[in-house]
């Protein structure tokens, strides 16, 4: 069940023998969602049921929790608070972030991480080019929306789709009675190693590990 968040899973535990590492939380951040789960002892946690889509599977399966989070979130301010917001809509791979210029125009998580220069403009080797005036356009909306400026804009929607991680850790490992500070926290998936450093400062876990080619560690 979930082949797709087990296997990063999987893959978060062989990298954690590998690395001397037995206790972790994980955090694959894709396009659309997060996925977190906690590994102790080089053991994942399992559950006994499994809700999939709306029914409820009641065999033993990894207990990954999902959250509305990922680089395609869509971030925008609804004119009834003011207030920011990221998620949980999203813009996908296609049409994608605006930065992709496959058609996107809406704000995305993936766009905030370009404005901060946290993503370079030329990916794999060259053959793909973000585009970075186009991103900033974007984000700008936002920053207009709240009257603050663009910089401003595109750290606050980084800082609330890294609390919307947070949220979803904190379920798995406060409420189930662990203490984050006793695991690291793994990174992987398309943009978990953007966001593992401060997420980590956020759940006090440590260290913070990026695995080696983290956006295929679930296929791997």
């Amino acid at each position: 069940l979930m082949s797709g968040p087990a296997g990063g899973v999987t893959g978060a535990i062989w990298v954690g023998r590998n690395a001397g590492i037995r206790n972790i939380l994980t955090l694959d951040v894709g396009g659309t969602s997060t996925d977190v789960a906690l590994i102790e002892n080089l053991e994942a946690r399992r559950q006994r049921t499994t809700e999939v889509g709306h029914l409820s599977v009641r065999a033993s399966a990894l207990d990954v929790k999902t959250v509305g989070a990922g680089g395609g979130s869509i971030a925008y301010v609804p004119e009834l608070t003011g207030a920011l917001r990221v998620g949980p809509q999203s813009a996908g791979a296609v049409p994608g972030p605006v930065a992709y210029q496959k058609g996107g125009t809406l704000p995305t998580v993936t766009d905030a991480n370009v404005v901060l220069g946290y993503l370079p403009e030329n990916l794999l080797g060259g053959t793909f080019r973000l585009d970075r005036e186009g991103a900033r356009k974007a984000v700008q909306t936002i920053a207009d929306a709240l009257g603050i400026g663009l910089m401003e804009a595109a750290r606050g929607i980084i800082d609330i789709v890294n609390e919307n991680m947070f949220g979803a850790l904190r379920m798995i490992s406060v409420q189930q009675g662990y203490d984050p500070r006793d695991f690291a926290l793994m990174g992987f998936g398309g943009a978990g190693p953007l966001h593992v450093n401060a997420v980590a400062r956020l759940m006090g876990s440590w260290p913070a590990i990026s695995p080696v080619s983290p956006g295929v560690l679930c296929a791997l």
